[in-house]
């Protein structure tokens, strides 16, 4: 599978909107790094229940078929992992950038991370017999702090978003690649799970708010520009009952140097087909958030 690379989201008038399902194509960070991701929080995801999404699902930018991914399993991959798992907030790292009008990149950052809230879990049942739906949100906060001339000719930073698992098998979700065309998609195929073939879908919708922003006169013709970005990521599974094993996983490794050309290379709305976790990636470099259906 493809390894989890930087979503890109330029927030001037040139705006892009580039986002991923995590993807990387480059080294992972320091496996030694004990650096705590996580906050002290230590409650489980909310879930309550209701009948119907807060989005149109058959209202997406993008969509893709995948075929039978197996489910079934004789002993759970998670359970053999040592998976670095998390009841709370997540910090993650991400980099702006400010270029001129030959693409050169001219600030400087004075912020690097961003929080990636607890996830809010609703459950409901789905139109077809033996199916629910999970809907899980999260939101991502970015405090951008840049210095950098009057005047730039375009902006935008790069960050993570998160992926999905099966945690019993070990592999990830099929998805496609957010990027400045698309803000939503859905991937639907078959699984299957305890003996039996079951249709599946995993939809995804991205909205973006800017909270604040500011700019401050600097030394050197330069200026300090202050803003705080919030992302607010949805995602519905419509999977058959009794099936309790996504887990959401969030890149948190420094990855701060990745080269621009990379990073706009990614900017094509590709499909990604489901593979082994840890093939590519290394699970030291993540952490983990079960998904679970309430008792």
């Amino acid at each position: 599978m493809k390894k989890h690379l930087p979503i890109i989201l330029l927030i001037t008038v040139f705006s892009l909107l580039l986002c991923s399902c995590d993807t990387h194509s480059h080294n992972t960070g320091d496996d030694d790094d004990d650096t705590d991701w996580t906050t002290s929080e230590t409650t489980l995801p909310d879930y309550t229940v209701r009948r119907s999404p807060s989005h149109n699902l058959s209202r997406v930018d993008a969509t893709e078929t995948f075929g039978v991914i197996d489910l079934d399993y004789d002993d759970p991959w998670g359970a053999s992992q040592n998976l670095r798992m998390s009841h709370g907030s997540i910090h993650n790292y991400f980099q702006y950038f400010s270029l001129d009008g030959s693409m050169n990149r001219v600030n400087e950052n004075l912020s690097d991370v961003s929080m990636i809230s607890r996830p809010t879990v609703l459950e409901y049942p789905a139109d077809e017999d033996g199916y629910v739906i999970y809907e899980v949100t999260y939101t991502q906060i970015f405090p951008i702090s840049t210095k950098e001339p009057d005047f730039v000719s375009t902006s935008f930073f790069s960050y993570h978003g998160v992926g999905f698992l099966d945690y019993y098998t070990g592999q990830t979700f099929p998805c496609i690649n957010l990027s400045t065309q698309i803000d939503s998609f859905s991937v639907t195929g078959e699984v299957k799970f305890e003996g039996k073939r079951y249709n599946m879908g995993y939809y995804e919708f991205r909205e973006q708010e800017m909270l604040d922003s500011r700019v401050e006169q600097s030394d050197g013709n330069k200026v300090i520009k202050s803003e705080v970005c919030k992302i607010t990521s949805t995602s519905y599974f419509v999977v058959p009952e009794g099936y309790d094993g996504i887990v959401m996983y969030v890149y948190v490794a420094d990855d701060t140097n990745t080269p621009l050309a990379d990073i706009l290379a990614e900017d094509n709305p590709y499909f990604i087909e489901t593979g082994m976790f840890g093939d590519d990636e290394n699970p030291n470099d993540y952490v983990f958030i079960g998904i679970q259906a309430p008792e």
